[in-house]
């Protein structure tokens, strides 16, 4: 009964439609199958581009329309060329700067024929060792190596690597008191900043794969709860 009330509504825009789809294929009837078909890839995958390109990012529309014309901008020759002419000059700049501390070095390109002894080696070694022209010791060379001057540490560093220069962290089951320390460090820091008994972590080689791993951490916290495309 609710189709009979409707169908007077109904049948002009079913006629509408006839209409419209029989001119839409005489209209089409020029082209071969094969045109439709690329016609129609290459318009859905048109639209799919603008779909992602306006609603399937999280960054704003603004800095994308930017970021898209320097892309383009960049493939012109004129700037092409300047791209590469910048950063051939920056290189050389690096490279020269990096050859000046080892001016006149001997390089090794192979093993030597035969094994160097515990007096040769120390010499050889002692040779790479005068390379170095940066004073780091006294303290002013930033992010680089952090020197006790009044406190030197060298002699409890080497009683340490005599102890442990042999261990591997990866075999926890082999070397227990690796593991065991690395245990207790990490729960010293988490105790440091109020972590609860679920806290954890891991040691890291250095502090640039701490920051990694903190924003890696972030970026893991942030798919778990739904963000698509967390920013690390």
């Amino acid at each position: 009964d609710l189709l009979k009330e409707y169908e007077p509504h109904i049948h002009p825009i079913q006629i509408h439609i006839n209409e419209h789809s029989k001119s839409i294929n005489e209209a089409l009837n020029s082209y071969s199958p094969l045109q439709l078909i690329i016609f129609t890839a290459i318009i859905t995958s048109i639209v799919l581009w603008f779909y992602n390109f306006i609603f399937n990012n999280d960054e704003d529309i603004k800095v994308r329309l930017l970021q898209t014309i320097f892309r383009l901008l960049r493939r012109i020759p004129v700037i092409q060329r300047k791209i590469a002419q910048t950063k051939t000059n920056t290189l050389t700049s690096v490279y020269s700067d990096l050859a000046k501390s080892i001016h006149g070095h001997n390089f090794s390109t192979a093993l030597p024929p035969k094994g160097l002894s515990e007096e040769d080696l120390i010499t050889k070694l002692r040779e790479y060792k005068d390379l170095e022209h940066i004073k780091y010791r006294n303290g002013r060379v930033s992010g680089c190596v952090y020197s006790v001057e009044k406190n030197d540490l060298t002699s409890i560093y080497c009683e340490i690597l005599k102890l442990f220069g042999a261990t591997n962290p990866l075999h926890a089951d082999v070397f227990p008191d690796i593991r065991t320390m690395e245990a207790e460090c990490v729960r010293m820091v988490a105790t440091m900043f109020h972590g609860g008994p679920e806290c954890c972590g891991t040691m890291t080689s250095g502090g640039t794969e701490s920051l990694l791993m903190a924003c890696k951490t972030y970026r893991d916290l942030a798919l778990s709860k739904g963000i698509k495309r967390p920013e690390m």
